[in-house]
């Protein structure tokens, strides 16, 4: 996609940060010249997985909260406090040419959201004809918007999205879009969402502070009574039971770092938020 405003019009939008901005004002020539593809398919490690099970998996790479949007698109990221250990920064998204192509995808879909959705339909359109039943598209490969008005529109693509909305999950009544409650430990009542859309049978995936690297301690694989199912082999949550309660490993994060969010509250489940998790489950 290739954006189509004025830099006049740019600089009057009130949509965009002023480092948005500045950055429209060094890459103008590619942002409104090149085009650039809204998905990608089987685009990173975890994704690919999915191709041992037929799925080929296109993803929306935008750039998360309010880094580039006036109005976050990250909704719960200030509640869960997962705006620092966003893994949008990390492996190619991290690289210069993927931070540029979620920048501009970004602008794009702020500035012109008509053109936006029309281009995206049409590059779905184009690997669904390639890849057929076996595509599934995640729209919020970095972001947490609401996108179930667009879904609709293609109820023959399976979609499906992880969000920190609670809300939006128990909401959701598409056919083709599945949704992950992720859970945070940052906060009481961040703790309490996850006790309660666990005690409610909807999906959630719990991030763990742990990498599993040499030296630490295996994961916890039950919380309580329930079984943890380990959601790093696959992206394909749709595959997994409704009430399924899974983990993730710790990305983009060494031991030091690691060892310091072990001893405060934040986003990744440490040893104290497990314990305030089992203890609001059994309250609930």
């Amino acid at each position: 996609m290739k954006l189509q405003k004025t830099l006049a019009q740019i600089e009057k939008s009130a949509l965009l940060t002023d480092s948005a901005k500045q950055w429209a004002r060094d890459n103008f020539v590619y942002l409104t010249q090149v085009n650039t593809p809204l998905i990608n398919v089987n685009s990173s490690a975890k994704i690919v997985k999915g191709k041992k099970l037929n799925i080929n998996t296109g993803i929306l790479y935008l750039k998360p909260a309010d880094s580039i949007a006036t109005t976050t698109l990250c909704a719960g990221a200030d509640l869960a406090g997962c705006k620092m250990g966003c893994l949008e920064s990390s492996g190619q998204l991290g690289m210069q040419t993927g931070d540029n192509a979620k920048i501009k995808r970004t602008i794009c879909y702020l500035l012109e959201q008509k053109r936006f959705f029309n281009e995206l339909r049409a590059e779905i359109a184009r690997h669904y004809k390639k890849h057929g039943d076996s595509l599934v598209i995640r729209l919020n490969g970095t972001s947490d918007i609401d996108f179930g008005e667009f879904i609709s529109t293609i109820p023959h693509i399976r979609c499906y999205d992880y969000t920190k909305i609670y809300a939006r999950v128990i909401k959701n009544n598409l056919a083709n879009y599945d949704l992950t409650f992720s859970a945070s430990g940052n906060n009481a009542r961040t703790i309490k969402q996850a006790a309660r859309a666990i005690t409610n049978s909807y999906r959630v995936v719990i991030p763990m502070n742990n990498a599993e690297t040499i030296g630490e301690k295996p994961i916890k694989k039950r919380i309580g009574d329930i079984k943890l199912i380990d959601m790093d082999t696959t992206d394909a949550r749709f595959l997994d039971k409704p009430d399924s309660v899974g983990f993730l490993r710790r990305k983009g994060s060494n031991k030091a770092e690691r060892a310091a969010d072990s001893a405060r509250a934040n986003f990744f489940f440490n040893d104290q938020s497990i314990k305030a998790l089992e203890s609001a489950l059994k309250g609930l």
